[in-house]
């Protein structure tokens, strides 16, 4: 079974504020993780919610200054994502919905964020099959 981490990128906007992606692979499969090293804080996302929070931050774009519905994506590594206009323009991911903000992302990240995902969804895909091919083998 694969079980390392094929890639880790960071994120850094003008302001300094920094996001790490990283794919993770794990006995459920792949997972993506978005930390913020300067806050310690992080979030793991199944590939449901990675592709949920991709279409998320188009969505929050194309919002403006308007609100926009949370979204959640279920399962063992469900979350939560939220557009918050104060004090900043962010997406707040939490665990469920009730529960504390556990990763910001201001929308200073979106575009390459988004960017990002895209690729990563890649990878965790081919990656969960891979796991899923070496395990019926």
């Amino acid at each position: 079974m694969v079980t390392s981490a094929p890639r880790i990128r960071e994120i850094i906007d003008a302001t300094g504020i920094r996001l790490r992606v990283t794919i993770e692979t794990g006995a459920r499969g792949p997972s993506i993780r978005l930390s913020r090293p300067e806050l310690d804080t992080e979030v793991r996302l199944d590939v449901h919610g990675a592709d949920l929070l991709c279409g998320y931050l188009v969505a929050a774009r194309l919002a403006g200054r308007q609100q926009l519905p949370d979204e959640t994506s279920f399962g063992p590594l469900a979350a939560t994502f939220s557009l918050t206009h104060d004090p900043v323009v962010r997406v707040e991911i939490r665990r469920h919905l009730l529960d504390d903000v556990m990763l910001t992302i201001p929308a200073t990240m979106w575009d390459r964020l988004y960017a990002e995902l895209c690729i990563v969804g890649a990878h965790a895909r081919a990656l969960g099959s891979l796991c899923a091919a070496s395990e019926a083998a």
